[in-house]
């Protein structure tokens, strides 16, 4: 009985651990596109910060330039300078909007102070400029002596004081927020980092999980296989043997069937021809012994005389066909040629024998099953066949004895020679098979069948000391044949 390993407790297991493995590579990646994300974040609020300074370092200048040109133009009166003014007062409103801008867009992040001092650095610059202008309105309305006093005067020295101080404030703002920027983005890159170790450590742990039930699933695998092969081996040992068993039976039976035709053909023989032979001599002393009989009644002798004729030639078929005489006190080929004979000759056939010089000495299950074989095949023809023309040879090759059956007729079907119900075949293919022997049964190269049996000499070839004895078992049938004859007559 074919045995099954235990259903495997764990495909659940392996299942959500290869889930588990895969939620985790994604929650990897998530990670990753997270922790870069707010890098970038952090990336452009300290670009935007750095900005702002270079925004505020800007107007620094340009209010120094402004100023530096305006004085200049005032006291050397080089429209160079005024050129220099000019460009530069136009630079500054436009860094300004920039700066306000911003701090709009950060002004989530920064705080209210910074917030109020950018507000107060862009009114600062406004009216830092405005006093230039109104030096320069003063130069042009009121002469130059009133211009330079203005400029002794200084009296925007208190405003670019206070744009210097916003500006520190403001620089000093965006280097805490730099900083806080850069802290954060540490943190950040410090918790992606442990996330991703634990994620990809939780990862390597799954798929040693996932693994290690794979090894255990091939190692289940490979002994479910070796247990199959196991059984496999088994059940092929008890196929061989039962088979061996069987042909042992159906042998032992074909054995047992030729020795019960032997039996019955020789109480047939020795009995029956023993009872008709008597009754033919005792009606032939009564008919020589009948004085002048009428003509009716000499028809009736006659009638009974050929029917006692009749008798014995139909015992001595019957016998023939249960066991032929021949094969026992002549050999195989003798009782061949009287075989083919009487098929062929009582079929219409025409047919063609090819014997070898000298007769092997041949085991008597090989003799039967060789003789059978020609036997049936012939009987096949005559009745399946519808051949003309038969061919029968018999040869010796090599280490082989060759038995070669071809006729010219209608052939038989491939189906048919493999057939379940093909007894008569499987049972030719059994007596050969039995004496160690091939059967081939093919069609003819010129039309028909060819049957080919092919068995080897080394076990089939009697014993030497099983050949001694042959002459004496056949002169003793030769001397009961010759008794009965002398007895006959």
């Amino acid at each position: 009985m074919l045995r099954t390993l235990p259903a495997p407790r764990f495909p659940a297991v392996r299942a959500v651990a290869l889930a588990l493995a895969f939620a985790l590579l994604l929650a990897l990646v998530a990670i990753a596109e997270i922790a870069q994300n707010g890098q970038n974040r952090i990336s452009a609020r300290i670009d935007r910060s750095q900005e702002r300074q270079i925004l505020v370092a800007s107007v620094l200048h340009d209010l120094s330039a402004a100023e530096a040109a305006q004085r200049a133009f005032l006291l050397t009166r080089d429209t160079r300078q005024l050129t220099l003014y000019q460009a530069a007062r136009a630079r500054i409103s436009p860094a300004l909007a920039a700066l306000a801008a911003l701090g709009r867009r950060d002004a989530a992040l920064l705080a209210r102070a910074q917030v109020s001092a950018i507000a107060q650095l862009q009114t600062l610059a406004n009216t830092e400029l405005g006093a230039l202008q109104a030096s320069l309105a003063l130069y042009d309305s009121g002469g130059p002596e009133q211009a330079m006093a203005l400029i002794r005067a200084d009296l925007g020295k208190p405003t670019m004081s206070s744009i210097n101080d916003q500006a520190a404030a403001l620089g000093n703002a965006e280097h805490a927020l730099v900083e806080a920027q850069l802290a954060g983005a540490l943190r950040l890159r410090t918790l992606s980092r442990v996330l991703m170790y634990v994620v990809a450590a939780l990862n390597m742990a799954l798929l040693i999980v996932a693994a290690t039930l794979l090894a255990r699933q091939v190692r289940r695998r490979a002994e479910q296989t070796a247990l199959l092969a196991r059984e496999n081996e088994e059940l092929e040992r008890r196929v061989r043997r039962r088979t061996a068993e069987l042909s042992a039976l159906s042998s032992h039976l074909q054995q047992l069937s030729e020795r019960e035709k032997a039996t019955l053909a020789r109480e047939l023989h020795d009995e029956l021809g023993g009872l008709l032979i008597a009754v033919k001599m005792d009606v032939s002393w009564l008919h020589k012994r009948w004085a002048a009989p009428a003509p009716e009644i000499e028809a009736r002798w006659a009638r009974v005389l050929k029917a006692l004729d009749d008798g014995v030639d139909f015992k001595r078929r019957v016998v023939e066909n249960l066991r032929p005489t021949l094969l026992d006190n002549m050999g195989l080929l003798p009782a061949v040629r009287w075989v083919a004979h009487e098929c062929c000759s009582r079929a219409g056939l025409q047919y063609t024998e090819i014997y070898p010089e000298h007769e092997p000495q041949l085991t008597e299950e090989a003799s039967i099953a060789i003789f059978r074989l020609v036997q049936e095949t012939l009987t096949n023809i005559v009745r399946h066949a519808h051949a003309t023309h038969v061919r029968l040879q018999i040869a010796l090759q090599g280490q082989d004895i060759t038995v070669l059956i071809e006729d010219n007729g209608t052939g038989i079907e491939a189906e048919r020679r493999e057939a379940a119900g093909s007894h008569g075949l499987a049972i030719m293919r059994h007596r050969v098979r039995s004496c160690g022997g091939t059967l081939d049964i093919d069609s003819a190269p010129h039309g028909g069948t060819r049957v080919q049996a092919r068995l080897p000499l080394a076990r089939i070839v009697r014993s030497p000391a099983a050949q001694q004895a042959t002459p004496a078992s056949i002169a003793e049938s030769d001397l009961r044949a010759r008794t009965q004859g002398a007895a006959g007559s």
